[in-house]
């Protein structure tokens, strides 16, 4: 290519916004810089089929993933946290779509597609104990702080189940929205945000107040394009949403309900979680095939290319040193360690995968290539 040609196609990438990718992008030992605290690949781990979301246990021993797209088998893959060994896999009837643990880290909630269960998992045994039936395809579940009570978003009955984990009793409300999904307590538990995907909002329901039979109390207000997760801060001063449509998170003030910052991330986040200590939030950018590092002080936002295709779940470990990050269409999972000033990178390093990656390529289910 001569001088005026390379110029011109230069040019041409600055006025559409384009840029070209490094060349050291997507490899174990990449990094961003976000203030002072380093965000580097340590390395991936090959998952079940289609890891949809991701959890760690608050006593930081387990890494869990939700595998999707294989029916009653590896349905959960297990790891140490050491920062990430295959341990094993949890068998049991249909799927999993997202998990939770619970506070003492002894049981795993998990919701599934086929037959629209909650399955429960001793993670002492790690192994399946029971399932309870919740009609409406749960997708979401949180926890109180306790872990007495479960809310589970239900993508097609309009609304969301509460579960209590002592009775295993299941109450239904209806806030007649289409496709909720995300979900987040405020931080006396008293008010219940609920993101709706189907009608470009998020509700607020009194949660005090909710009686089995009775119409709930709620509010719908309007965010816009592709709202999926929802995460309170953990001093409960800050709302975050993740916005598919605009590519970015919307910060929301519970006080006045209303977005007072957007911040713009890599194309299309998914899921979203907060950093233990309050400093970042991370998001998995879906077509972006990356995460987002936010600093919640200054609003700095970087992305890191990951070596998979469509990040899908997220999570970290309590203590704030692992983020992992799994990859839809890959079956993987890949470990990024935070390194604070003064702290040094965790040896020995991960590894990567020798598999071919396409970006691009049709996809016949799912976003993804029909496994069988």
């Amino acid at each position: 290519m001569n001088a005026r040609k390379h110029l011109f196609l230069l040019t041409t990438i600055l006025a559409c916004g384009i840029t070209a990718p490094a060349a050291a992008e997507r490899k174990v030992g990449d990094f961003v810089m976000v203030g002072k605290t380093k965000f580097m690949i340590w390395g991936g781990a090959a998952t079940g089929v289609m890891p949809k979301g991701a959890s760690t246990s608050p006593d930081n021993k387990y890494l869990l993933v939700s595998n999707f797209g294989r029916k009653g088998r590896q349905n959960i893959s297990v790891f140490l946290a050491n920062p990430m060994t295959f341990h094993k896999y949890i068998d049991y009837p249909g799927n999993s779509i997202e998990s939770v643990v619970s506070p003492d880290s002894s049981t795993l909630y998990s919701t599934n597609m086929y037959g629209h269960w909650l399955d429960i998992i001793d993670l002492k045994t790690m192994t399946w104990k029971s399932k309870v039936k919740v009609t409406g395809f749960p997708k979401v579940i949180i926890l109180n702080k306790t872990g007495s009570l479960a809310y589970l978003s239900l993508w097609e009955q309009l609304g969301f189940a509460r579960f209590n984990t002592k009775t295993l009793a299941v109450d239904y409300f209806r806030t007649g929205q289409v496709n909720p999904r995300g979900m987040a307590l405020s931080l006396d538990e008293g008010t219940l945000y609920l993101v709706n995907n189907g009608n470009k909002n998020y509700t607020i329901v009194d949660a005090k107040s909710l009686t089995p039979g009775v119409k709930i109390t709620a509010r719908h207000l309007p965010l816009g394009s592709g709202p999926r997760h929802a995460v309170m801060s953990r001093d409960g001063k800050r709302l975050y949403v993740s916005m598919m449509g605009p590519s970015a998170i919307f910060v929301i003030d519970p006080v006045t309900e209303k977005v007072i910052k957007t911040v713009n991330v890599g194309n299309k986040p998914k899921s979203i979680i907060e950093s233990t200590d309050g400093k970042f939030i991370y998001t998995a950018n879906y077509t972006g095939h990356s995460m987002n590092i936010i600093d919640t002080a200054t609003w700095e936002s970087k992305e890191l290319p990951l070596d998979i295709v469509r990040a899908s779940g997220i999570t970290a470990l309590p203590n704030d040193k692992f983020i992992y990050v799994t990859g839809w269409c890959t079956d993987d999972i890949w470990a990024v360690q935070r390194i604070d000033p003064g702290q040094s990178a965790q040896t020995p390093m991960g590894t990567g995968f020798k598999r071919r990656v396409c970006r691009d390529c049709k996809r016949d289910w799912m976003g993804c290539e029909l496994v069988k």
